[in-house]
């Protein structure tokens, strides 16, 4: 075989396979063609790389590298805190709320009062103006004298004057006084 017979075979065979990637490349061309014509064009108007690198990929339009559904959905998650919030802040602030008009009983004065011969020291120490001392020395003096006849009886405990016991008078009930309630043991 000589070189001419070599070379015409060889570009028979290469045209042969030439044929089909010709037209695959011309059709790819042809598809690749407006797009580099619009790319062009955009090039034109707006002149950036990245939009036309935008453009020519078709990457959405993005903002904060969210979607347009991301943004709608943070847009309505941000407006209905920002409502919620608002609302927390006037409750908060007495928008809306009505005063209530209570109906008070008057104020009752504590009716506290201790028998003279069967309290302990601790009953004791709940009368104003008698401390635990106090209270130990009239419990002493109670058992080493006898019980009390009256209220005016306490003036022999030590400690105890004229004005400790006016003071402590309202507090203090007589033995023989059956007004105040008697404490039943059951």
């Amino acid at each position: 075989m000589s070189h001419s017979t070599q070379g015409a075979s060889i570009e028979a065979a290469s045209s042969a396979i030439a044929a089909p990637v010709a037209s695959a490349v011309a059709s790819d061309v042809a598809s690749v063609t407006p797009a580099v014509e619009a790319g062009a064009i955009t090039e034109k108007k707006l002149g950036s790389p990245f939009v036309q690198l935008a453009q020519a990929e078709s990457v959405p339009a993005s903002w904060l590298w969210l979607n347009k559904l991301d943004q709608k959905f943070i847009a309505v998650f941000v407006a209905v805190f920002l409502m919620l919030s608002g609302d927390h802040w006037a409750t908060l602030g007495g928008w809306g709320m009505h005063p209530i008009e209570l109906e008070r009983l008057p104020a009752r004065k504590y009716d506290f009062r201790i028998d003279i011969n069967s309290s302990s020291w601790v009953e004791w120490t709940q009368v104003e103006g008698i401390g635990e001392a106090t209270a130990q020395k009239i419990i002493a003096d109670r058992e080493a004298n006898g019980p009390f006849r009256n209220v005016n009886d306490l003036l022999r405990v030590k400690g105890i004057g004229p004005k400790k016991l006016e003071m402590m008078r309202p507090f203090l009930r007589e033995p023989n006084d059956k007004t105040a309630p008697h404490r039943d043991p059951n």
